[in-house]
């Protein structure tokens, strides 16, 4: 019996590990539309089915996945919100927006961010540079989740002070796709 208990603890490892691997290498943000860097095909109806979903067309996209991501330079940062129901000052890492964009080669001005609920956020040029966006993948050192807030989180770093209720409802949580106009 303490045979098959080792064994079997063994497999669940080995299919744990190829299921965390298939996880790391699907793509969590897509970056569409004016982008010069591409690593995908153009939208496909079937395969791209929750960007079809969402109405999310494209002839070109830069795709990044959970190491793209960790590839970039990291931003460690503190958030924190005078909002109902907000636990208080959270730890986040991830990178930056900016980077992101550099990475997909965007060329546009404008940028809006798409959530999973369908919320987006539309960020001109003046509002991109007013803060040191991150697109944080990691909340109390804890990658974070679809069905919470992920898979990405846009924020900022809020240097000790508490970001009033509009400035939070700008920090757009479950971030799946971008659109470069």
């Amino acid at each position: 019996m303490r045979r098959l208990v080792v064994i079997f603890t063994v497999v669940m490892s080995v299919l744990a590990g190829a299921i965390t691997s298939a996880l790391a290498d699907g793509a969590l943000v897509t970056v569409a539309g004016k982008v010069a860097n591409t690593n995908r095909g153009p939208f496909d109806p079937f395969t791209d089915g929750f960007l079809n979903y969402h109405d999310k067309t494209f002839e070109k996209a830069f795709e990044l996945d959970a190491r793209a991501l960790a590839a970039l330079p990291q931003q460690s940062i503190t958030v924190d919100a005078d909002v109902e129901d907000w636990p208080g000052a959270i730890a986040m890492e991830g990178p930056r927006l900016k980077d992101v964009l550099a990475a997909a080669g965007a060329e546009g001005g404008t940028v809006t961010l798409y959530a999973l609920d369908g919320f987006g956020l539309e960020m001109t040029p003046e509002r991109l540079t007013a803060q040191d966006w991150i697109l944080a993948s990691k909340a109390g050192g804890k990658p974070l989740g679809i069905g919470g807030h992920g898979p990405l989180w846009l924020v900022y770093d809020t240097a000790g002070r508490k970001a009033t209720e509009d400035e939070e409802k700008t920090w757009v949580w479950s971030v799946f796709y971008i659109a470069v106009e």
